[in-house]
């Protein structure tokens, strides 16, 4: 243990020795380090080496530390003071919270490392970047300027993680609704506020069409698609979510439901599964839901996650009921951010949505384990039997039933 223990600490020494231009060096191309440089405002030659590239950011941000936390968001700023007060190397499991995405800005960047030994990680600060950073770091929680960058923030990653891809001008309108007067947002300012801040920059982009410019998730898989999709439905109204709604997307990726609290006890209490893994799981659920992907290959890829964390046969029975009514509980970038359940409560638009059926055994010969069942796409809401199949299919999308949802 106590070798171990110099060994870690071996590692960590060495770590936070060298200097922040050796991390950027090592990690980046030399286009990266341009485009890097470019997004501080960092006056760079292309004709420079890769040496200099790097050495000129870090002497940019060690100078002024401000150009790097005003891009940060408040959670990694609040872990950032944190560390820097521990000295600049600290355990994850030292962190009172969980987070399976801490230090997005500056871990990704390589500002700060990431050390692992013996199964536990440290995060490490380049004592030269440390040092630039302590003057300010007991100022940073009270900067009202970067709580109020934090919450518009949260706002626009919330709105289109909901939403998916809404046109510029009606994205800016439901963020005024939200926000209100005393911050609203002008959409000629929305491509520097973009620029601005890193997480908001990694989340969307703007896309023109037909000289319309659209906000579009960069978690998309394929826009084409999911246009084609809402284009059927020109009369569905955009759902209204409050502001505590956007704000708890815009921050935890989840929205709470009673649908999402159910699955969530049935993985962390009868599968005894960790939270921190059962939240990521429904995370990458939403975002399968959302880019359409085939419920048998929705399902099957659950069901391999699960059997990664669970050791013993588990009733899968017993969840895909709860499964099915959180898939269908989803805001769908489809449907303007309603669930499949509003829209088919609303008996206005019947889209025979993909859903988990009870009792299917089509995937199960795929299957190894005998006690596992992945099942097809299930029945609607509404009888089908009541849709002739060569009738025009109900979705909107102009196709025969027969071709269309009646194909499932």
């Amino acid at each position: 243990m106590q070798v171990s223990f110099h060994k870690a600490n071996d590692i960590i020494t060495q770590t936070k020795e060298r200097k922040l231009w050796e991390f950027l060096y090592e990690n980046h191309k030399k286009d990266g380090l341009i485009e890097m440089g470019g997004r501080f405002g960092i006056k760079m030659m292309t004709s420079w080496n890769k040496k200099a590239l790097a050495q000129s950011i870090e002497k940019y941000l060690t100078a002024d530390p401000s150009h790097l936390t005003f891009r940060m968001p408040f959670k990694e700023i609040q872990d950032l003071q944190l560390l820097l007060q521990a000295g600049g190397a600290m355990s994850e499991g030292d962190f009172e919270d969980a987070d399976l995405l801490r230090f997005p800005t500056l871990y990704f960047r390589h500002f700060i490392e990431l050390v692992t030994n013996d199964s536990e990680e440290y995060w490490i600060v380049p004592d030269n970047l440390r040092e630039a950073l302590l003057p300010i770091a007991n100022e940073l929680g009270d900067e009202q300027a970067l709580r109020l960058w934090d919450a518009r923030e949260k706002i626009v990653c919330g709105l289109i993680y909901l939403y998916g891809i809404v046109p510029l001008e009606k994205f800016v309108t439901i963020y005024n609704e939200l926000n209100g007067e005393e911050d609203a947002l002008e959409a000629s300012a929305f491509p520097d506020f973009i620029e601005q801040r890193d997480k908001v920059s990694n989340e969307l982009y703007i896309f023109i069409y037909d000289d319309t410019e659209y906000i579009v998730s960069s978690r998309m898989e394929d826009m084409v698609d999911i246009m084609s999709e809402i284009v059927q439905r020109p009369e569905l109204e955009y759902h209204s979510f409050t502001k505590e709604e956007v704000l708890e997307v815009g921050t935890y990726y989840s929205l709470s439901s009673l649908p999402a609290k159910k699955l969530l006890n049935h993985l962390t209490d009868i599968l005894d599964m960790p939270e921190l893994f059962v939240s990521l799981l429904m995370r990458s659920v939403w975002e399968m839901a959302q880019n359409n992907a085939p419920i048998p290959e929705l399902i099957k890829t659950l069901i391999e996650d699960i059997d990664e964390v669970v050791n013993e046969d588990w009733n899968i029975d017993a969840f895909l009921p709860l499964l099915r009514r959180y898939v269908n509980s989803l805001p769908r970038w489809v449907l303007k951010g309603n669930s499949p359940n509003e829209v088919f409560d609303r008996d206005n638009y019947l889209r025979i949505l993909p859903q988990v059926a009870e009792g299917a055994d089509e995937m199960n010969k795929a299957d190894k384990k005998p006690h596992r069942s992945t099942p097809p796409l299930a029945t609607p809401y509404k009888d089908p039997s009541k849709i002739g199949y060569n009738d025009p299919c109900p979705c909107g999308s102009g196709k025969k039933y027969k071709k269309c949802c009646g194909n499932n």
